[in-house]
């Protein structure tokens, strides 16, 4: 969502992360950043929380296509998803936290771009 443009609180109550979960599982990040790139643009209000695109339609999104995204070869020269819970669809980023609590993104080593096994360094 950071990367579309859109930043919002992500303090939620356990059952609302529980629920954001389920919304990815099922329609995925492209469809629930989509619905909030539409929400804001319809949005008289400045959006402050997470919140308010999960109660206003994300939990009515339709699932995904079972069908395989066409990929197409160009500009945007990434490697396929690799589907891991941990990457980021959008961004191929992974998140790590280290022993002292401190968060960290690194690039997904199997789908990021500069990870691709057949480019050289």
């Amino acid at each position: 969502m950071t990367d579309a443009g859109i930043t919002v609180s992500w303090q939620m109550q356990a059952e609302e992360y529980q629920q954001t979960a389920q919304v990815l599982q099922r329609a995925g990040a492209d469809a629930m950043v989509n619905f909030a790139l539409a929400t804001k643009a319809d949005s008289r209000k400045t959006i402050r929380y997470a919140t308010f695109f999960l109660r206003g339609g994300w939990k009515g999104l339709p699932p995904k296509s079972s069908k395989p995204r066409p990929h197409s070869r160009g500009t945007d020269d990434k490697p396929p998803y690799c589907g891991d819970p941990d990457c980021d669809e959008i961004s191929r980023m992974r998140q790590h936290e280290d022993d002292n609590g401190l968060r960290a993104l690194y690039p997904c080593p199997d789908c990021h771009p500069k990870s691709r096994k057949d480019t050289a360094a």
